[in-house]
């Protein structure tokens, strides 16, 4: 049986050119009404009686509304509340808004727990991040995701790509380079600045000074060292959590914010398998622009500058202040006597305040957990 209607193609071009098109369900089902029963005329303000039976329909909708919303408030409320919240992609990355944690708070063991055995929160060689926040963030460069590039007044959704691109690549050659954990050059992290800036220089110097004061230059202003000949990574993995956002400041120059939590896990060097391991938290919040004429010198392509650099480092000696980050070991602490006060606590994992919220001027306090 031929088809009458092969060789037509029903697309939108064939609709905007039918010489004839259908009403409405609604304008048909009036026609047919009308044609028996005219319409009448009503006025605006009509004292007829109002149709019956559409109040208790709508109830019922409302009803059914009501209970589906409460069924999902009670699934995930997060959820339900994200429905409410307005998003500017540039800017929705808030800093201060972190993935949740669930993971056991680290805990300190009795004397009784310690004589008793291993205490199943403490890191070991195996489980290195055993009783910490940690186990549930990312490994290594998976925790440094970057929100999605657009425009920006200004700059086109390559150059955002490209900014978020270098901004990560800077990370991780400054926090997660095997070679610059163990002391060495950053050699990458130096290849990425513009050198226009003059940071390459600073850091450089920084690295072969013999002494650092509080107000000089110092590597851990911008890389994480551990010194080899003390300190030694336990596995493969360093454990991250954090948010990057970005933006134009407000002289229109594109502006990236990094703030990212890095977890190391680390014994002495050279021990053995059934050797203490502790962890090193350090919280780097990184800015870097593209700036843009004719008020600033264009960033070179290919190169980021570095507009701000802060951190906040748990676990790291106080009286040992050099290029290293100094992780101290239980068995390091030995007591001196009786406190006269109970020592200032920070919880290191709490990524709810701005780095050293509440610190004065050389304050080292002690880390509620690591």
């Amino acid at each position: 049986m031929n088809d009458p209607f092969a060789g037509y193609v029903f697309d939108e071009d064939f609709v905007k050119g039918a010489t004839r098109t259908e009403g409405s369900a609604r304008a048909r089902m009036l026609a047919r009404q009308w044609a028996n029963e005219p319409p009448q005329d009503r006025p605006w303000r009509s004292d007829a009686p109002k149709a019956r039976g559409r109040r208790p329909r709508l109830k019922t909708v409302l009803v059914t509304v009501a209970v589906l919303a409460l069924v999902a408030f009670a699934a995930a409320p997060d959820r339900v509340f994200g429905w409410f919240e307005t998003s500017n992609t540039a800017t929705a990355d808030d800093p201060m808004v972190q993935p949740p944690v669930t993971g056991v708070a680290t805990s300190v063991p009795s004397v009784a727990a310690r004589q008793q055995g291993v205490d199943p929160d403490m890191p070991t060689r195996k489980n290195p991040f055993a009783g910490s926040p940690a186990l549930n963030y990312a490994d290594n460069e998976a925790g440094l995701s970057m929100p999605e590039a657009r425009a920006v007044p200004g700059y086109s959704v390559a150059e955002v790509t490209e900014a978020l691109e270098l901004t990560r690549r800077l990370l991780i050659a400054g926090n997660l380079d095997r070679d610059v954990l163990a002391g060495a050059r950053p050699a990458g992290y130096l290849a990425l600045l513009d050198p226009a800036d003059g940071l390459v220089a600073r850091i450089e110097n920084a690295m072969t000074a013999t002494r650092w004061d509080a107000d000089g230059d110092n590597p851990k202003a911008w890389l994480t060292r551990f010194d080899p000949k003390d300190v030694e990574l336990v596995g493969s993995v360093v454990k991250i959590n954090g948010i990057t956002s970005y933006d134009t400041d407000r002289e229109g120059m594109l502006t990236v914010h990094a703030d990212y939590s890095f977890v190391y896990p680390v014994a002495k060097a050279g021990s053995g398998p059934g050797a203490s391991v502790t962890r090193s938290v350090v919280r780097r919040v990184l800015e870097t622009k593209v700036y843009r004429g004719p008020r600033y010198r264009s960033t070179t392509h290919g190169r980021i500058a570095v507009a701000n650099v802060d951190n906040d480092i748990a676990n790291s000696s106080c009286t040992r202040l050099d290029g290293f980050v100094r992780p101290e070991f239980p068995e390091d602490h030995i007591p001196t006597g009786t406190p006269t006060g109970a020592p200032a606590t920070v919880d290191p994992y709490d990524r709810s305040k701005p780095i050293d919220a509440g610190a004065g001027p050389g304050s080292c306090p002690t880390a509620s957990r690591i």
